[in-house]
């Protein structure tokens, strides 16, 4: 059977990205930026070339979710937002060192989800809730250490 649409991929070896060898996690912003988790850091690709930003911690970075022009990560003990300045470069601004309680000892964080003025920010432990707007943030415990989330109709 012949398809009158074909699909286009386009494989980019490391020595191209020129990063670490695994990638975590992948999101696109409405300006056609995809960002990558990567062990090495944060990756961008415009399109045409490729970016390194070092993890804020040196760890691998787990998650990403990239919303308007804001770019969350989780890594190790360590999440937050990534925005351009006026170079059009990516600047890191933790969300984890404003919390009122410490992190778990060897926390990561695997998923980030949002939902309206919300970003969820999930380890294997815990889901930190953080309200964009008022930049408050809400924790919840897990009772297992194998829970998911999921966005589903607009339902957490």
């Amino acid at each position: 059977m012949n398809s009158i649409f074909q699909t286009y991929i386009q494989n980019y070896s490391l020595s191209e990205y020129n990063a670490g060898n695994q990638n975590w996690g992948i999101s696109q912003t409405n300006q056609r930026n995809i960002y990558i988790a990567n062990n090495g850091g944060l990756l961008e690709f415009n399109g045409a070339s490729w970016k390194l930003y070092g993890s804020p911690n040196g760890s691998t970075i787990r998650s990403v979710k990239a919303i308007d022009d804001v770019i969350f990560t989780g890594c190790y003990m360590e999440f937050g937002l990534w925005k351009k300045n006026t170079f059009g470069d990516l600047e890191y601004t933790s969300i984890s060192r404003s919390l009122s309680v410490p992190l778990i000892e060897d926390e990561e964080f695997w998923n980030i989800l949002d939902l309206d003025d919300w970003i969820l920010f999930q380890s294997k432990e815990r889901i930190y809730i953080y309200h964009a707007v008022d930049e408050s943030i809400k924790i919840i415990e897990s009772k297992s250490t194998k829970a998911q989330l999921f966005n589903f109709n607009d339902s957490i």
